[in-house]
């Protein structure tokens, strides 16, 4: 009779402490892989953004003269003959190339200069703040340098209204006239729950816009599309300074000194009888649930603007933009004008 001999071979039961180490050392390396994966992509859209901008610097250099205002040096591109000279001051972080219909346009009748302020297109950095005050400063001594004179009369876009502003105030003898192109409100961002708003949600973007930048994100999302409205040549060099990462550090450097440069042209204070033309646009892009009320507080800034001086006269531009202004050739020609 023959003896059936069974094995029984153990089964090995994994306590839930095991289990849970091994998952562990899973995650683990998934995390450090991915890591290094996000390591390995921020160096090659470092290295991207870096060639790209050697290309773009060789593809667009400077069309106008470097200025030393002190250890730095700024870009001064001006054309024209005549007196008084005008000078164009751009909005925030914005090359001189948007200027590019309204220079020669102005060109015709008299000098007209444009610049880079500190840190901006073709102008070197500056070691000391980005507010109007400083900018003044800087401005100040280019002309000096440059031996450009006076009488002047200064154009600002945007964030150049407070800088031609305290500029106006600080050397009256040297200004005949302004002209301010839709130009920021001392209290846009102070006197209004939308504005308070608005401008916390701008200065969060700016802290963190120049990370991305120097990663070549907002190159590659192409998240500022090209100023078409420009002039080929003007439209492809302010795309590449959009894309830079210096443009997101000056951007965000002017705007994180917003409040003081207010401060500043709002104790600059009234203009006397300084000519002074105000123009407005109508139409910012605001959401359509919010248009009407902010395109009004928008209005009625821009006329309390016009009370800053007893020789002044405002003119709203229908269906203009905030940037048509300067980078449309038909709202252009009407900001020429003035």
């Amino acid at each position: 009779m023959s003896t059936l001999e069974t094995t029984n071979t153990p089964i090995r039961l994994h306590s839930p402490q095991r289990l849970l180490h091994r998952r562990w050392v899973w995650t683990r390396r998934m995390l450090v892989g991915l890591l290094i994966l996000l390591v390995v992509l921020g160096i090659a859209g470092a290295t991207y953004q870096a060639i790209a901008i050697r290309r773009d610097a060789a593809a667009f250099p400077p069309p106008g003269q470097l200025v030393d205002v002190g250890g730095y040096r700024l870009h001064l591109y001006c054309i024209g003959q005549g007196s008084p000279t005008v000078i164009l001051e751009s909005g925030q972080a914005n090359s001189l190339a948007v200027w590019s219909w309204i220079q020669p346009a102005v060109a015709q009748t008299t000098r007209v200069c444009a610049y880079d302020r500190a840190g901006v297109g073709w102008s070197e950095d500056s070691p000391m703040p980005r507010d109007a005050r400083q900018m003044v400063v800087e401005l100040h001594t280019l002309l000096q340098n440059a031996a450009i004179a006076p009488p002047f009369v200064l154009v600002g876009h945007s964030f150049g209204g407070l800088v031609t502003h305290v500029y106006a105030a600080q050397y009256p003898t040297e200004v005949v006239g302004l002209v301010w192109l839709d130009v920021e409100h001392p209290e846009q961002w102070t006197r209004t729950p939308e504005g308070r708003a608005q401008y916390q949600q701008i200065l969060r973007l700016s802290r963190i816009g120049p990370s991305v930048a120097r990663i070549g994100l907002i190159r590659l999302s192409n998240y500022f599309p090209p100023v078409k409205e420009l002039p080929p040549q003007a439209a492809a060099a302010f795309k590449a300074w959009l894309d830079t990462t210096r443009f997101m550090e000056v951007n965000a450097a002017e705007f994180q000194s917003q409040l003081a440069s207010a401060a500043q042209a709002l104790a600059a204070g009234a203009l006397g009888d300084m000519p002074l033309l105000v123009v407005t646009a109508t139409d910012h892009g605001y959401p359509p649930d919010m248009t009407d009320v902010l395109e009004a507080q928008w209005l009625t800034m821009q006329a309390e603007l016009a009370t800053l001086s007893t020789n002044s006269a405002q003119q709203i531009v229908e269906g203009a933009t905030h940037g048509s202004l300067q980078v449309e050739e038909r709202d252009a020609q009407v900001s020429s004008a003035a």
